[in-house]
Protein backbone atom coordinates (compact mmCIF):
# COMPACT_ATOMS: atom_id res chain seq x y z
CA UNK A 1 0.00 0.00 0.00
CA UNK A 2 1.06 3.59 -0.63
CA UNK A 3 0.08 6.32 1.84
CA UNK A 4 -0.38 9.30 -0.48
CA UNK A 5 -0.34 11.94 2.24
CA UNK A 6 1.17 12.21 5.72
CA UNK A 7 3.33 14.51 7.83
CA UNK A 8 6.07 12.33 9.27
CA UNK A 9 8.02 15.34 10.53
CA UNK A 10 5.27 16.10 13.07
CA UNK A 11 6.58 15.70 16.65
CA UNK A 12 3.65 13.42 17.50
CA UNK A 13 4.90 10.88 14.94
CA UNK A 14 8.61 11.41 15.45
CA UNK A 15 8.21 10.61 19.13
CA UNK A 16 6.61 7.25 18.34
CA UNK A 17 8.41 6.37 15.13
CA UNK A 18 9.41 2.85 16.16
CA UNK A 19 5.84 1.94 17.14
CA UNK A 20 4.09 3.18 13.99
CA UNK A 21 6.84 1.78 11.77
CA UNK A 22 6.22 -1.68 13.20
CA UNK A 23 2.46 -1.43 12.62
CA UNK A 24 2.89 0.00 9.11
CA UNK A 25 5.35 -2.70 8.11
CA UNK A 26 2.99 -5.44 9.31
CA UNK A 27 0.19 -4.04 7.13
CA UNK A 28 2.34 -4.12 3.99
CA UNK A 29 3.11 -0.43 3.56
CA UNK A 30 5.46 0.16 0.60
CA UNK A 31 5.53 3.96 0.37
CA UNK A 32 4.53 7.31 1.84
CA UNK A 33 4.34 10.86 0.53
CA UNK A 34 5.29 13.04 3.50
CA UNK A 35 4.71 16.78 3.14
CA UNK A 36 6.02 19.84 4.88
CA UNK A 37 3.71 22.80 5.42
CA UNK A 38 5.90 25.88 5.97
CA UNK A 39 9.54 27.01 6.12
CA UNK A 40 9.50 26.08 9.82
CA UNK A 41 9.29 22.34 9.05
CA UNK A 42 11.11 22.06 5.71
CA UNK A 43 14.42 21.09 7.27
CA UNK A 44 12.83 18.35 9.39
CA UNK A 45 11.03 17.08 6.28
CA UNK A 46 14.27 17.15 4.38
CA UNK A 47 16.09 15.19 7.07
CA UNK A 48 13.46 12.44 6.91
CA UNK A 49 13.85 12.32 3.12
CA UNK A 50 17.28 10.79 3.67
CA UNK A 51 16.30 8.44 6.51
CA UNK A 52 16.67 4.71 5.71
CA UNK A 53 12.99 3.77 6.00
CA UNK A 54 11.93 0.25 4.96
CA UNK A 55 9.66 1.78 2.30
CA UNK A 56 9.87 4.45 -0.38
CA UNK A 57 9.52 8.00 0.96
CA UNK A 58 8.45 10.81 -1.36
CA UNK A 59 8.99 14.19 0.27
CA UNK A 60 6.95 17.32 -0.33
CA UNK A 61 7.80 20.94 0.41
CA UNK A 62 5.35 23.81 0.34
CA UNK A 63 3.40 26.50 2.20
CA UNK A 64 0.04 25.26 3.47
CA UNK A 65 -2.71 27.93 3.31
CA UNK A 66 -2.85 28.05 7.11
CA UNK A 67 0.69 29.42 7.17
CA UNK A 68 0.71 32.00 4.37
CA UNK A 69 0.78 34.88 6.82
CA UNK A 70 4.08 36.10 8.30
CA UNK A 71 6.26 34.23 5.81
CA UNK A 72 9.90 35.30 5.56
CA UNK A 73 10.52 37.58 2.60
CA UNK A 74 12.74 34.97 0.95
CA UNK A 75 10.38 31.99 1.41
CA UNK A 76 10.06 31.42 -2.33
CA UNK A 77 13.82 31.41 -2.81
CA UNK A 78 14.16 28.94 0.08
CA UNK A 79 11.52 26.66 -1.42
CA UNK A 80 13.06 26.74 -4.88
CA UNK A 81 16.51 25.97 -3.47
CA UNK A 82 15.18 22.87 -1.71
CA UNK A 83 13.30 21.72 -4.80
CA UNK A 84 16.47 22.03 -6.87
CA UNK A 85 18.50 20.10 -4.29
CA UNK A 86 15.84 17.37 -3.86
CA UNK A 87 15.18 16.18 -7.44
CA UNK A 88 12.47 13.66 -6.48
CA UNK A 89 10.52 16.01 -4.19
CA UNK A 90 7.01 17.21 -4.93
CA UNK A 91 5.54 20.61 -4.12
CA UNK A 92 3.01 20.39 -1.32
CA UNK A 93 1.11 20.66 0.79
CA UNK A 94 -0.25 23.79 -0.85
CA UNK A 95 -3.71 25.05 -1.73
CA UNK A 96 -6.67 27.02 -0.43
CA UNK A 97 -8.58 26.68 2.84
CA UNK A 98 -12.09 27.65 3.86
CA UNK A 99 -12.00 26.14 7.33
CA UNK A 100 -10.08 28.91 9.08
CA UNK A 101 -11.42 32.38 8.46
CA UNK A 102 -8.14 34.11 9.31
CA UNK A 103 -6.47 34.76 5.96
CA UNK A 104 -7.81 36.56 2.91
CA UNK A 105 -8.54 34.62 -0.25
CA UNK A 106 -6.34 37.08 -2.13
CA UNK A 107 -3.27 36.25 -0.06
CA UNK A 108 -3.95 32.50 -0.19
CA UNK A 109 -4.34 32.58 -3.95
CA UNK A 110 -1.23 34.70 -4.44
CA UNK A 111 0.95 32.26 -2.47
CA UNK A 112 -0.67 29.28 -4.21
CA UNK A 113 -0.05 30.69 -7.70
CA UNK A 114 3.61 31.36 -6.94
CA UNK A 115 4.05 27.75 -5.83
CA UNK A 116 2.19 26.36 -8.83
CA UNK A 117 4.48 28.42 -11.05
CA UNK A 118 7.49 26.80 -9.34
CA UNK A 119 5.97 23.37 -9.88
CA UNK A 120 5.58 24.07 -13.59
CA UNK A 121 9.09 25.50 -13.83
CA UNK A 122 10.68 22.46 -12.18
CA UNK A 123 8.22 19.89 -13.56
CA UNK A 124 7.10 18.63 -10.14
CA UNK A 125 3.85 16.97 -9.08
CA UNK A 126 1.71 18.94 -6.63
CA UNK A 127 -0.16 17.89 -3.46
CA UNK A 128 -3.21 20.08 -2.84
CA UNK A 129 -5.28 21.08 0.19
CA UNK A 130 -8.77 22.39 -0.54
CA UNK A 131 -10.92 21.97 2.57
CA UNK A 132 -14.17 23.88 1.98
CA UNK A 133 -12.50 25.53 -0.99
CA UNK A 134 -12.39 22.83 -3.67
CA UNK A 135 -14.44 24.74 -6.22
CA UNK A 136 -12.34 27.86 -5.87
CA UNK A 137 -9.15 25.80 -5.99
CA UNK A 138 -10.19 24.18 -9.27
CA UNK A 139 -10.68 27.61 -10.84
CA UNK A 140 -7.08 28.52 -9.96
CA UNK A 141 -5.82 25.14 -11.17
CA UNK A 142 -7.28 25.53 -14.64
CA UNK A 143 -4.42 27.85 -15.65
CA UNK A 144 -1.75 25.35 -14.57
CA UNK A 145 -3.12 21.80 -14.81
CA UNK A 146 -2.01 21.02 -18.35
CA UNK A 147 1.52 22.25 -17.55
CA UNK A 148 1.96 20.11 -14.43
CA UNK A 149 3.30 16.54 -14.54
CA UNK A 150 0.57 15.60 -12.08
CA UNK A 151 -1.41 16.76 -9.06
CA UNK A 152 -3.56 15.24 -6.33
CA UNK A 153 -6.40 16.55 -4.19
CA UNK A 154 -5.59 15.20 -0.75
CA UNK A 155 -8.36 14.04 1.61
CA UNK A 156 -10.93 15.08 -0.95
CA UNK A 157 -14.27 16.23 0.40
CA UNK A 158 -15.79 18.23 -2.42
CA UNK A 159 -18.83 17.74 -4.62
CA UNK A 160 -19.24 15.16 -7.37
CA UNK A 161 -19.14 18.00 -9.90
CA UNK A 162 -15.78 19.18 -8.56
CA UNK A 163 -14.53 15.58 -8.54
CA UNK A 164 -15.36 15.28 -12.23
CA UNK A 165 -13.59 18.56 -12.99
CA UNK A 166 -10.42 17.49 -11.15
CA UNK A 167 -10.45 14.18 -13.03
CA UNK A 168 -10.99 16.00 -16.33
CA UNK A 169 -7.99 18.20 -15.60
CA UNK A 170 -5.89 15.07 -15.05
CA UNK A 171 -5.77 15.15 -11.26
CA UNK A 172 -5.83 12.33 -8.72
CA UNK A 173 -8.16 12.22 -5.73
CA UNK A 174 -6.99 10.80 -2.42
CA UNK A 175 -9.25 9.60 0.38
CA UNK A 176 -8.38 9.49 4.06
CA UNK A 177 -9.89 7.82 7.11
CA UNK A 178 -12.88 10.14 6.86
CA UNK A 179 -14.49 7.50 4.64
CA UNK A 180 -14.54 5.13 7.64
CA UNK A 181 -17.27 7.27 9.21
CA UNK A 182 -20.62 5.94 7.99
CA UNK A 183 -22.12 9.41 8.46
CA UNK A 184 -19.65 11.01 6.04
CA UNK A 185 -22.08 10.45 3.20
CA UNK A 186 -20.68 13.08 0.82
CA UNK A 187 -17.11 11.80 1.07
CA UNK A 188 -18.13 8.15 0.78
CA UNK A 189 -20.15 8.88 -2.36
CA UNK A 190 -17.16 10.69 -3.84
CA UNK A 191 -14.92 7.71 -3.05
CA UNK A 192 -17.30 5.48 -4.98
CA UNK A 193 -17.42 7.84 -7.97
CA UNK A 194 -13.72 8.47 -8.64
CA UNK A 195 -12.41 6.90 -11.87
CA UNK A 196 -10.23 3.91 -11.06
CA UNK A 197 -7.13 5.42 -12.64
CA UNK A 198 -7.46 8.59 -10.50
CA UNK A 199 -7.84 6.92 -7.08
CA UNK A 200 -5.42 7.19 -4.12
CA UNK A 201 -5.57 6.48 -0.37
CA UNK A 202 -3.91 8.24 2.56
CA UNK A 203 -3.90 8.62 6.32
CA UNK A 204 -3.05 12.35 6.68
CA UNK A 205 -1.11 11.23 9.76
CA UNK A 206 -0.97 12.35 12.50
CA UNK A 207 -4.43 13.84 11.95
CA UNK A 208 -7.82 12.45 10.83
CA UNK A 209 -7.72 9.38 13.07
CA UNK A 210 -10.16 6.92 11.45
CA UNK A 211 -13.13 5.39 13.21
CA UNK A 212 -11.98 1.96 14.37
CA UNK A 213 -8.30 2.77 13.88
CA UNK A 214 -5.41 1.40 15.92
CA UNK A 215 -3.91 3.73 18.50
CA UNK A 216 -0.22 3.93 19.27
CA UNK A 217 1.15 2.48 22.53
CA UNK A 218 1.24 5.02 25.35
CA UNK A 219 -0.79 7.55 23.37
CA UNK A 220 -2.56 9.53 26.07
CA UNK A 221 -3.50 12.57 23.98
CA UNK A 222 -7.06 13.90 23.90
CA UNK A 223 -7.23 13.18 20.18
CA UNK A 224 -5.62 9.86 19.17
CA UNK A 225 -2.54 10.21 17.00
CA UNK A 226 -3.16 8.80 13.55
CA UNK A 227 -0.33 6.94 11.83
CA UNK A 228 0.47 5.12 8.56
CA UNK A 229 -0.36 1.76 10.13
CA UNK A 230 -4.03 2.74 9.81
CA UNK A 231 -3.85 2.88 6.01
CA UNK A 232 -5.09 -0.71 5.80
CA UNK A 233 -8.38 0.39 7.41
CA UNK A 234 -8.81 3.10 4.77
CA UNK A 235 -8.01 0.55 2.06
CA UNK A 236 -10.48 -2.01 3.41
CA UNK A 237 -13.25 0.58 3.76
CA UNK A 238 -12.71 1.80 0.22
CA UNK A 239 -12.78 -1.77 -1.03
CA UNK A 240 -16.18 -2.29 0.61
CA UNK A 241 -17.54 0.98 -0.81
CA UNK A 242 -16.44 0.07 -4.33
CA UNK A 243 -17.32 -3.65 -4.07
CA UNK A 244 -13.71 -4.71 -4.64
CA UNK A 245 -11.21 -6.78 -2.68
CA UNK A 246 -8.59 -4.95 -0.58
CA UNK A 247 -5.93 -6.58 -2.76
CA UNK A 248 -7.40 -4.98 -5.89
CA UNK A 249 -7.67 -1.57 -4.20
CA UNK A 250 -4.05 -1.89 -3.11
CA UNK A 251 -2.93 -2.73 -6.64
CA UNK A 252 -4.93 0.15 -8.14
CA UNK A 253 -3.73 2.79 -5.69
CA UNK A 254 -0.08 1.71 -5.75
CA UNK A 255 -0.10 1.80 -9.55
CA UNK A 256 -1.65 5.27 -9.50
CA UNK A 257 0.86 6.49 -6.90
CA UNK A 258 3.75 5.29 -9.05
CA UNK A 259 2.27 7.11 -12.04
CA UNK A 260 1.86 10.34 -10.08
CA UNK A 261 5.07 10.37 -8.05
CA UNK A 262 7.33 8.66 -10.58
Amino acid sequence: MFDAHAHLHDPRLRASQEAWLEQATLTGLTGICSCGTSPADWEATRTLAHHPFPFRLVSGFGVHPWYVRDLPTDWQEQLEAIIVQEPTAVIGEIGLDGLKDTTSWELQESILRRQLTLAVKHNRPVVLHGARAWGRLVEVLKSYANQLPGFMAHSFGGSLETLKEISRLGGYLSFSGTICNVNATKVRLAAQAVPTDRLLIETDSPDLFPLGGNTLPNDKSDKPVNHPGNLSLVCNTLATLRNLSPEIVTKITVTNAKRLFG
